[in-house]
């Protein structure tokens, strides 16, 4: 049987602690209050922007690396360049996202997308402070993009074991995306219904030959193309949106070539308007890239106009 001296105890002990949490409780926002414990929904959730990380360039300009993160469970979020999708200073507005899937991942990043943009402040302005905001689902969030902080400092360099970021073109004799922030296609047109081709040039880079433990020094690239912007609820439907470098691999066999591979998909719209595509190419194969560590991929953009 339980004695009253504990008892008495346990009941001061449980009425102190209720007297220290209500005060840190009342002091959050109403509409954060429950957020720890509560499930997300399948709907009605909002999508927060992220601030990835920035890099000292070369020529001491930064790019500072943004992703999202789409709250709901089953809905994809289109928010249109505007009043509820800016980027400030408003002279980096405009190369943002409109466009929010879905995403389940494993590891660390979970509903995250890491790295869908990022913006190069010259080096004049290199400590420029870049905001994201979005409001969707009843909620408004800014994040901070700035060089402030040294845990949110990448490289351009070598991983752990000599990789780099693969390369695009979109021609080969054109210029070249190595990086996040990417290189723009020559604008396409095309009507709804209408087929068209998107092609673009892809290899895989390193120095792998510097590290014994490498056995392979060239991997089997992935890609992956997406809508980046868009008409509002316009999704385009692409013949082959993703090729894994294991896919790669088991068709061309494990060790790339290292020259350049042409890869291509059919897009058809539904809806006329302007469109942006993204095309994201990995080397994720290699054991020191990983999407959770922001490595390695490069990202390269094709406008589309689509007359109805």
């Amino acid at each position: 049987m339980r004695s009253p001296r504990k008892s008495t105890i346990s009941l001061i002990s449980a009425a102190l602690l209720s007297l220290q949490a209500a005060p840190l409780f009342a002091q959050l926002p109403e509409h954060l209050r429950d957020f720890p414990t509560a499930t997300r929904g399948a709907s009605g959730e909002s999508v927060a922007p992220f601030f990835n990380g920035w890099i000292r360039n070369d020529d001491d300009s930064v790019t500072l690396i943004f992703g999202f993160a789409n709250q709901n469970r089953d809905v994809v979020t289109d928010i249109p360049i505007g009043p509820n999708n800016r980027l400030e200073p408003a002279r980096y507005d405009g190369v943002q996202p409109t466009h929010f899937p879905v995403y389940q991942r494993r590891g660390f990043v979970g509903i995250q997308e890491r790295g869908a943009f990022a913006v190069v402040l010259p080096a004049e302005e290199a400590e420029t402070e870049v905001t994201w905001t979005l409001t969707s689902g009843g909620q408004t969030w800014t994040v901070p993009g700035r060089t402030t902080s040294s845990a949110y400092e990448m490289s351009n360099g070598e991983r752990a074991q000599g990789t780099l970021k693969p390369a695009i073109r979109f021609s080969l004799d054109g210029a070249e995306s190595t990086s996040v922030q990417g290189i723009y296609a020559a604008p396409m047109t095309t009507t709804v219904g209408e087929p068209v081709t998107l092609s673009a040039y892809v290899q895989d880079r390193g120095n792998r030959e510097a590290y014994p433990e490498n056995k392979i020094m060239l991997y089997q690239v992935g890609t992956e193309w997406l809508l980046h912007q868009g008409p509002e609820g316009a999704v385009p439907e692409f013949s082959n949106p993703v090729i894994t470098g294991r896919d790669r691999a088991r068709e061309a066999g494990e060790s790339a070539s290292g020259d350049w591979t042409e890869v291509t998909t059919q897009a058809t719209f539904s809806e006329p308007g302007d469109y942006v595509i993204r095309l994201r190419v990995d080397n994720f194969l290699a054991a020191d890239s990983k999407f959770d560590n922001v490595c390695c991929w490069s990202n390269a953009y094709v406008p589309v106009t689509v007359a109805p």
